[in-house]
C-alpha cells in the first residue's frame, strides 16, 4: 500500500487494488522525483493523467499544490481515486477533482480546469508510446500547460530511447532518471 511521503498528508496510507494494470509509483521513486521538482508543486495547479491510485497527484497536493485534477479511464482506478480522495482532510478535498477521460482523445475535457503548472504522466506500459508526445504538444498548443510548466513522464526504462527531444517540441527534456523498473523524464516548457 502506498503512503504519502511528506507534507500535509505525511504517512497517509492510500488504497491500491491488487491489479497489475494499476501500479502506484513506489515511495523511493516518488521521493526522488519530488526532490528533483523541489518547490514546484507549492501553489501549483497539477494535472495527474493516468492517475491510477493518485499517489503522485496526492503527493503534490500534500506538498502544497493549490489544485489537482486526477484523470483516468479505468473504472477500478476511478473507484480507487475516489476512495483515496476521501482519506485526505475534508477541508482540502475541494482542491482535488476526478475526471474520467482517455488521453489524448479527451484532452478538451481537462481544459476547463487548466492551465496546469505541473503535468504528471504515468501511462500504461503496454500502451503505444506515440500518444504521449502528441498529448504534450497538444497541452502546449491549447494552453492546458501553463507557460514554464513542468511535466514528469514515467515509463518503463526500456522506453528511454523513445524520449526523442524533437518529437516533444516545444517541450524540452531537462533530465531523465532510472530506478529499477521505472524511469522518468522531466520536461519543461521554455
Amino acid at each position: 500500500m502506498p503512503k504519502i511521503i511528506t507534507g500535509l498528508f505525511k504517512g497517509l496510507t492510500l488504497l491500491s487494488p491488487k491489479d497489475a494494470t494499476i501500479r502506484p509509483t513506489a515511495a523511493p521513486v516518488r521521493e526522488a522525483i519530488f526532490s528533483i521538482l523541489g518547490q514546484k508543486p507549492r501553489g501549483a495547479a497539477v494535472l495527474d493523467l493516468f492517475a491510477g491510485t493518485g499517489a503522485m497527484g496526492l503527493e503534490a497536493l500534500s506538498r502544497g499544490a493549490e489544485k489537482l485534477l486526477l484523470c483516468d479511464r479505468s473504472p477500478l482506478a476511478l473507484k480507487t481515486l475516489a476512495a483515496n480522495l476521501k482519506k485526505i482532510p475534508q477541508r482540502l478535498q475541494p482542491k482535488a477533482k476526478i475526471l474520467k477521460a482517455t488521453f489524448p482523445r479527451d484532452l478538451s475535457l481537462a481544459l476547463a480546469d487548466g492551465p496546469f503548472d505541473l503535468l504528471l504522466l504515468d501511462p500504461p506500459y503496454d500502451d503505444p508510446i506515440e500518444p504521449i508526445p502528441l498529448l504534450l504538444r497538444q497541452a502546449a498548443q491549447t494552453r492546458l500547460a501553463a507557460p514554464q510548466a513542468l511535466a514528469v513522464w514515467e515509463q518503463s526504462p526500456k522506453s528511454l530511447s523513445l524520449w526523442d527531444p524533437d518529437s516533444l517540441l516545444p517541450w524540452q527534456l531537462h533530465l531523465s532518471r532510472r530506478w529499477g523498473k521505472k524511469a522518468a523524464a522531466i520536461l519543461f516548457l521554455p
